[in-house]
C-alpha cells in the first residue's frame, strides 16, 4: 500500500477530496497539519528522521503540499496604536517564536524535497507569493503574457491601462484610474505593487499533471475586474492545442507537478498566461 502525505488542514475542503479519493484508490492518505504546532503538537528531525506527531514523514511515500503558510515572520494582522501598547511584548514574542518555527517547517519541507516526491515541491510553490519573477521566467521564454511592472513608481503606470495587483496575494485586483493613483499616494510609499496591463475577456482555468492537460473551464463571474469577488460558476470549455502547449511548458518552466494554470482569452480567442497557481482549488 502506498502512503501518501497531505499537508494541509483537516476541515480544508480540498484536503478532504483528495484524501477521500486516495483511499478509494486503496491507498493510504495522512493529513499532516502543522497548524497545533508547536503548542499541542511536537516535531523533531535530524539527517535521518523527520518525526511529527509521533509518525516519522521519511516512512511516507509521497507527499501533496496544500498549504504551506507565509515565508517570513509578520504580524497576523494589523493592530492598533492601542493593542499595540497592550500587546507590545507579546507580540515582540510571536515575531521570536515564529521566527524559529518558520525556520524548522521551511527546513522540512525542503528536506521532504529531497527524499521524496512532493507535489509541489518548495522553490515552486513559492512562486505564488513572487508573482514578479513567475511573470519574468513566462517573458524570458516567450509565452503570451501581459506586460508589468513592479514597484511604487506611479509615474510608469497608464493609467486605465492596466490592473493593480497584490505582489505576495490578498488583496483584489483593481483597475488603476486616476482615482486610484489619487487614493493610493501614501500607501506606495509604504510598499509596492504589481501592475499588468488590463486584458479584457474571460478568465480561463486549466488544469494539468505531468504532461497532461486533465481540464478546462472559464470561470463565471461578476462585472469585476477581479473575478474572485463574485464567483457565479464553471462552464468546461475546450482549448485549441496550443494552448494546452502553453500550459505544459509554463508550470514545467516553474518545476510543478501540478498546477491550475490561469488565462484571459479575448473575443478574438487570443490567450494571455496570467499565472500558475502551486495548489489551486479543485473541490465543487
Amino acid at each position: 500500500m502506498v502512503e501518501i502525505g497531505i499537508i494541509g488542514q483537516e476541515k480544508d475542503e480540498q484536503v478532504k477530496l483528495l484524501k477521500k479519493r486516495i483511499n478509494e484508490k486503496g491507498e493510504k492518505a495522512v493529513v499532516i497539519n502543522f497548524r497545533n504546532f508547536p503548542k499541542k503538537k511536537k516535531l523533531f528531525l535530524n539527517e535521518k528522521k523527520i518525526v511529527y506527531d509521533n509518525v516519522d514523514l521519511m516512512n511516507i511515500n509521497a507527499f501533496y503540499l496544500r498549504q504551506l503558510g507565509y515565508l517570513f515572520p509578520i504580524p497576523p494582522k494589523e493592530i492598533t496604536k492601542k493593542e499595540w501598547n497592550k500587546k507590545y511584548n507579546k507580540y515582540m514574542d510571536f515575531v521570536t517564536n515564529e521566527r524559529e518555527n518558520l525556520s524548522l517547517k521551511h527546513s522540512l519541507i525542503r528536506m521532504l524535497d529531497r527524499e521524496k516526491f512532493v507535489v509541489n515541491p518548495y522553490d515552486s510553490f513559492n512562486y505564488h507569493k513572487l508573482k514578479p519573477l513567475q511573470l519574468y521566467v513566462f517573458m524570458k521564454n516567450n509565452l503570451p503574457v501581459p506586460g508589468f511592472v513592479a514597484g511604487n513608481d506611479l509615474g510608469k503606470i497608464k493609467k486605465g491601462k492596466m490592473i493593480y495587483k497584490a505582489l505576495g496575494g490578498g488583496i483584489h485586483a483593481q483597475l488603476v484610474n486616476k482615482k486610484f493613483v489619487n487614493e493610493n499616494k501614501e500607501t506606495f510609499k509604504e510598499r509596492p505593487g504589481l501592475f499588468q496591463e488590463y486584458v479584457k475577456g474571460k478568465n480561463i482555468r486549466v488544469y494539468a499533471v505531468g504532461d497532461e492537460v486533465i481540464g478546462a473551464g472559464e470561470l463565471i463571474s461578476g462585472p469585476q475586474v477581479d473575478s474572485r469577488i463574485e464567483q457565479k460558476g464553471v462552464k468546461v470549455v475546450e482549448l485549441p492545442e496550443n494552448v494546452k502547449e502553453i500550459t505544459i511548458k509554463a508550470k514545467n518552466l516553474l518545476g510543478m507537478h501540478f498546477s491550475g494554470v490561469d488565462f484571459m482569452r479575448t473575443k478574438k480567442n487570443e490567450y494571455y498566461i496570467l499565472e500558475c497557481n502551486p495548489s489551486p482549488m479543485f473541490y465543487g
